[in-house]
């Protein structure tokens, strides 16, 4: 009886092991693959044997504003390594890192992308203008003339133009915006069936972010919501692409695939150190 039972312990362990996704980590502007030290002390303790692989596409620091288009071909590597090996994993983009990974997803045509925590990402876009340092010293610059600089060819080779999102300039986001208005299937291109079925390939979407962030603007961007032209936030579930259902978000929500979470309190940089962002909104989706 002993045996069985020690039996039945062991077998319920060694799947629970195996069904633990690896957890693959891209990260933020400005920054490094470094810079996850603390969530994945987190993460080790609650799941020792979890493997962690914080992705080092060599886009670290002041590599990091090089347009997206540069830096998804790589990252989409990497990540196919890791799923050919391991199978389905769990993919965490903080900040840039989030919307940089919406793209991994959408073009790199990886069906192992399980689940994809969007930790809190210029989601919709950008419409603000933090302090980043350098090399995006951009403080002094008034968020109403960004646009002259990113709705140019030269402008879109920098990644925060790639998610730039001038809701008084929708004419020219729409054209002059190669990136982000792309995945969201706003304009025709040949690829957009492609990037709607790989969107809707996730079994799970988790959007993060909160009011005291300070970085993203709107905050609410990072839950695919965003302004309109009189700088009104319009929610997720009234803008356009999810109405027409543009790149699978409503297919995705209504099969109850999406959860949306939001904590006060937490400014960007604390994302990925605070405890209990990681406790109460990244843990229960690792399993």
């Amino acid at each position: 009886m002993g045996f069985i039972l020690g039996s039945i312990f062991t077998f319920a362990f060694v799947n629970s092991c195996l069904a633990l996704r690896p957890l693959v980590l891209i990260h933020g502007v400005t920054s490094a693959y470094t810079e996850f030290g603390t969530l994945e002390r987190y993460v080790r303790a609650d799941y020792p044997d979890i493997q962690i692989f914080s992705l080092n596409g060599g886009f670290n620091n002041e590599v990091s504003t090089l347009s997206l288009y540069e830096q998804i071909p790589v990252f989409s590597a990497l990540l196919f390594n890791i799923t050919s090996h391991y199978g389905d994993v769990t993919l965490l983009g903080y900040s840039q890192g989030g919307v940089l990974s919406r793209g991994v997803v959408q073009m790199s045509d990886n069906k192992n992308i399980h689940t994809f925590i969007s930790l809190s990402a210029p989601a919709l876009g950008e419409y603000g203008v933090p302090d980043l340092g350098p090399p995006l010293n951009m403080v002094n610059i008034s968020r109403e003339w960004v646009y002259k600089i990113c709705y140019r060819d030269l402008g879109q080779s920098i990644s925060v133009c790639n998610y730039w999102n001038d809701p008084t300039q929708r004419a020219l986001y729409l054209k002059r915006n190669f990136y982000l208005p792309l995945l969201n299937n706003e304009v025709p291109h040949s690829s957009s069936e492609r990037y709607k079925e790989n969107f809707m390939s996730l079994e799970k979407l988790v959007l993060i972010g909160g009011p005291d962030d300070g970085v993203i603007i709107p905050w609410q961007s990072a839950h695919y919501a965003y302004y309109d032209a009189d700088l009104n936030v319009v929610p997720f579930s009234e803008q356009q692409t999810y109405v027409e259902d543009s790149f699978g978000m409503r297919s995705l929500y209504e099969q109850g695939k999406v959860a949306v979470l939001e904590m006060a309190g937490v400014d960007h940089g604390a994302w990925i150190e605070s405890k209990a962002v990681y406790e109460q909104l990244i843990k229960p989706y690792l399993e």
